[in-house]
């Protein structure tokens, strides 16, 4: 019994643009971690980037606009929202 891994069905959903897009934001997470400063513990790895940038970046950012997006709720609920042209 042979197992085969069905490459074609991995490149016909392949988009070039998509996976370079995860790379530059990959890159963009080992910037601003600060592991790019061969000082840095972590220098030259990419394991935990998302990790830390969930937590140190985005987390904040989106528990914020969790709260904003409550405060918009009650004011529409409350007819105080004003009207869009």
């Amino acid at each position: 019994m042979t197992n085969q891994f069905n490459w074609q069905a991995v490149l016909d959903g392949w988009s070039v643009p998509r996976e370079q897009e995860k790379a530059d934001f990959m890159e963009h997470m080992y910037q601003c971690s600060g592991r790019k400063d061969p000082a840095h513990p972590l220098h030259g790895l990419y394991t935990g980037l998302w990790q830390d940038f969930c937590i140190k970046e985005a987390g904040p950012i989106m528990r914020d606009r969790y709260f904003e997006m409550m405060e918009a709720l009650r004011l529409f609920e409350e007819g105080k929202l004003p009207e869009v042209a």
